[in-house]
């Protein structure tokens, strides 16, 4: 399965950016996230796989995690034996391939993003204590060891940005099994 996401906004460089930062990006990127739900593959299987452990059948699958009071709903995930490539590109207000200046070099920026697209780490569980919907947040990931395949490129972003960390990504993702089979949700390898 192959899509593209788009991201429009700061993405600060790792040292900066902090867990609202972060969180910020992942909720923005979240309802496009749930949009892919919509639509075939996934379609077929939503209803099932979004549900919490408790609430299905040990036969089936269901995806979502919690961190503190937070429901979390990563499509890519160890439980449904999935890997994903990621293809990016970031448009920012810097010259092509200058990968330091006053915006932050490019690896850091990087690492806040995959942070953003995957769900919080366990060990952050404290900061999602007060959530205010039911609705889980949408993410790409479960975690960022789930990418098998990183391509970056970048470009000059040609309007004005608010800030310096200010920029443009375009997130192509191809999802795939891990193994040579069929999974859950119909990805086939």
């Amino acid at each position: 399965m192959k899509f593209r996401l788009l991201y429009e906004g700061p993405i600060p460089p790792r040292q900066r950016a902090n867990l609202v930062d972060i969180h910020a990006i992942r909720t923005a990127i979240a309802p496009q996230v749930r949009e892919l739900w919509q639509h075939s593959p996934l379609r077929s299987d939503a209803e099932r796989m979004l549900k919490e452990q408790y609430d299905i059948p040990k036969s089936q699958i269901g995806i979502l995690e919690t961190r503190g009071t937070t429901l979390f709903a990563p499509l890519v995930s160890k439980r449904l034996d999935l890997m994903c490539e990621l293809d990016i590109i970031f448009l920012r207000r810097q010259a092509p391939g200058q990968l330091i200046g006053e915006g932050g070099d490019i690896d850091n920026r990087i690492k806040t993003l995959l942070d953003a697209l995957s769900m919080p780490p366990p060990a952050q569980q404290k900061h999602f204590e007060n959530a205010t919907s039911s609705d889980p947040v949408h993410c790409l990931l479960q975690d960022d060891s789930l990418v098998t395949k990183l391509s970056i490129e970048t470009d000059r972003l040609l309007r004005i940005a608010e800030n310096e960390h200010d920029l443009v990504a375009i997130i192509g993702a191809k999802i795939s099994a891990s193994r040579l089979t069929v999974t859950n949700i119909g990805i086939v390898n």
